[in-house]
Parts: C-alpha cells; structure tokens; sequence
C-alpha cells in the first residue's frame, strides 16, 4: 500500500508532488460502497411485482421504499458536509457508511431469520423492517455522492482528477442498472426474495472487510497544489460547523447563477433517477417483464456512460 506510483512536478524549480498507489484501492474501495449503496436503495423496483405477492403490499408501498433515498438525502446531507470538514473527515465517513450499511441490510433479513413467511404477522412485521432498513441505507446516499471531488482532489493528480471523478460518480448509477438486470434473474419467483436479501447483506459485509481493516484518511503526502490547500485547510479550519454551512447555504442562496445550476441540474438527475427507478412498475402496464425493464435500464445506462466517458475524452 505504500508503493510509489509515480512523482507529478507542476514546475522543475517547484514542489515535486508524489501519488501513491493506494489512491486506486481507496477508489475501489469508495466505488463498491456507492455501488451497494443505490444497489440497496433500489432493491424492490425492479421486482416490483414479485415484492407485492410475497410481502402482501401495494405497488405505491413499493414505490415508498424507494422514496426513503431523496426523503432522507436532504435531511441527513448538512452532515455530510460536518463530517467531511473534520479532520480524517473522509475516512469516518467510509467507516460510517461501512457500518449503517450493514446494519441497514441485516435489518431487512431480520423478520427472515425468526419468522416463517406462512406466520400470519410475518408480512406486517417485515414490511416495518424493511422500511428501517430502506431509511438507513438512504441516510448513507449524502454520505457516497458529497465526498466525490474530496476524493479525487485529495488522492489523485489534476490529469487524473476527471476520471476519478467519473468514475466514483456513474458507479453509483451502476448498482442501480446491475440491480436491473440481476434482481429479476435472482428472484424469478417471488419466494426467491429471501435470497436476494441475503446476497445484499453478503455484499455489505464483503466490502466492509478491507475497509474496516485498511482505509487512509489522506495520502502521506498532497498530490497536488489544490490537495495541500485542502489538506492544511483542515488542520486550520476554525469555521467548520453548521454556522459556517447555514452562512455558506446563504451566500449560494444569493448567487443566480448557482441557484440556475442547482435547479435545471436538480431537474434532470432527479426526475432521471426516480423514472428510472420505477421502471418495473411504469411497465408492468404496458405488459413488459422485469427482466425487459432491466434491459431498457441497461441501455439507458450505457447511453449515459458514453456520453460521460467522451466528455472527459
């Protein structure tokens, strides 16, 4: 982990800065906490009605389990912003989602392990689990997607900086399109759920391994000009909690232009995420399996990753 990759010089009478090879280990790492992280939060659509038979509930109970993400996002993102201007704030915040994520998908199996779905209470008392569970796993989706530019800044040299980027972003959209397509497959009837539940707490716990274990707060040494800044920052912040956020949403609050892009950007990710995301049930109507929403779901993502990959190309 300590390996030098490569040294970055901005100038030969300057700073020579030094990446470390461990940069993409904390990438993976970030990458398959994002990708459980909206793989969890939209486990029930693209099976919605294999969901509705075995736990008993209507397709809008469905569609209110996928809701919990942008319910609770905007509650929970101010702490995502305390957190990431702490000192080691990045790593608490992988160590945080590490945690809440497994105790979100062990919830879920909770009523699985001690119940028989023959008994009469079980759907009511797992479709209360479930919810639990579906709000946990939404109050880490601040946690994955505000860190990203912290990411990319503090690990990784500017030439590097877009595809980090990128790439710690669309995995996040990428649990969601996997889910489309492997959902379906895992749960080809609706008694198969149980397995589908039980894969996502294996995956919880797969990734929490090496992150519990090993995950660096910072590289020993700033990459970059901008990583310095951010680095010493931290150490010299004296104007970090919620007074500075509550000053700092007001100044943006102020600011057209950023009101501007706030809004047409807020438009389009969210009505694009939430249609996505019903696709299962909008089709059901028009006859369409699973399984071809999930295809539909995977098209629309290559679409959307070509269109990223050649913006940064």
């Amino acid at each position: 982990m300590n390996a030098v990759n490569n040294i970055v010089a901005r100038d030969p009478n300057t700073q020579i800065y030094t990446l470390y090879r461990r940069r993409f280990y904390v990438l993976a790492i970030f990458s398959f906490l994002s990708f459980n992280q909206c793989a969890f939060w939209i486990t029930f659509s693209p099976i919605s009605p294999s969901t509705q038979i075995f736990y008993g509930i209507s397709s809008s109970t469905v569609d209110y389990l996928l809701n919990w993400g942008p319910i609770v996002f905007i509650p929970c993102l101010p702490l995502a912003y305390l957190l990431l201007n702490r000192k080691n704030g990045f790593r608490l915040i992988m160590i945080i989602t590490t945690i809440i994520s497994i105790v979100a998908t062990l919830v879920r199996i909770i009523p699985l392990i001690f119940i028989s779905p023959s008994h009469p209470q079980f759907r009511t008392i797992s479709v209360l689990f479930l919810h639990v569970g579906q709000i946990l796993n939404a109050a880490c989706g601040p946690l994955v997607m505000a860190p990203v530019s912290q990411l990319s800044c503090l690990w990784f040299s500017p030439n590097e900086r877009t595809r980090a980027t990128t790439v710690a972003i669309m995995v996040n959209t990428f649990g969601a399109t996997i889910s489309f397509l492997i959902n379906p497959s895992i749960v080809a009837r609706p008694t198969n759920i149980p397995y589908l539940l039980y894969f996502h707490f294996a995956l919880a716990l797969l990734v929490a391994i090496p992150a519990l274990i090993y995950f660096p707060a910072e590289p020993p040494t700033a990459p970059s000009a901008a990583a310095e800044l951010l680095m010493g920052g931290k150490e010299n912040n004296t104007d970090s909690g919620l007074k500075a956020y509550i000053k700092g949403l007001q100044q943006c609050a102020t600011n057209r232009s950023f009101v501007l892009l706030v809004t047409v950007g807020g438009l389009m990710t969210g009505t694009f995420g939430l249609w996505t995301g019903l696709f299962s049930t909008i089709l059901a109507f028009e006859n369409y399996s699973e399984k071809q929403a999930g295809k539909f779901r995977r098209f629309l993502f290559l679409g959307l990753l070509y269109l990223d990959m050649h913006g940064f190309m």
